[in-house]
């Protein structure tokens, strides 16, 4: 089986690649290779696979057996982008990180709704479960309180982190987590980025419950 964690920037997306990594060893999954796609290569000679990405990768696309996927008020992915990684306010990564989501989250079997995330993570956490074809019987084995609180445990490690400065296994990075709130964005993003952005995705924002 190949599971493919494809969100948008700054969405939950971490968390959503652990939580299914978590559910899947809890569950027994044999000879599970997980990771970021940089080593996409190695991990897919894995009897079964877990690969977080952004970017939509045709090949990884065809090949998937599930794929989850997130996304967030475009708004506060803007405010946590810059938080996170001191860039530059743009409406820039927002039109490449939606042109992927897009792409991913017609074929995904489960969409994070960050903020509903924020209000019941044990909901969201089952959701992902009934999604990753384990058999009826190992879903309801699962330790679901164990796993999640694993997850909220998890934290960057600095003797598993690479050149890039992410952690091996859980794949957080230093400092990950910013405000993390929905409504960051307020009084912190510049007026010009956030009514080019309400602009560029007013449909989709409204869609998604958004209000503009």
């Amino acid at each position: 089986m190949i599971y493919v964690c494809a969100g948008m920037y700054r969405s939950g997306s971490t968390w959503l690649y652990n939580a299914a990594r978590l559910i899947l060893q809890c569950a027994g999954t044999p000879d599970l290779g997980a990771g970021w796609i940089t080593e996409k290569d190695a991990i897919l000679q894995h009897q079964n696979a877990l690969i977080k990405i952004h970017s939509y990768d045709p090949d990884l696309a065809a090949r998937a057996d599930v794929v989850l996927t997130s996304h967030r008020d475009l708004r506060d992915v803007a405010a946590s982008l810059s938080r996170k990684f001191k860039v530059e306010f743009s409406i820039k990564p927002i039109l490449e990180t939606m042109q992927d989501y897009l792409r991913w989250a017609r074929i995904a079997a489960y969409d994070l709704h960050y903020e509903r995330l924020l209000a019941d993570k044990m909901a969201e956490l089952k959701k992902v479960a009934a999604v990753l074809k384990l058999s009826p019987s190992a879903v309801a084995a699962l330790p679901f309180e164990q796993i999640l609180s694993e997850i909220e445990g998890e934290h960057f490690i600095e003797g598993r982190a690479t050149a890039q400065r992410y952690d091996t296994v859980n794949l957080l990075h230093e400092g990950h987590v910013t405000d993390g709130q929905h409504g960051s964005w307020k009084g912190f993003v510049p007026d010009e980025v956030i009514r080019a952005i309400e602009t560029e995705f007013a449909g989709w924002m409204r869609e998604n419950g958004y209000l503009l």
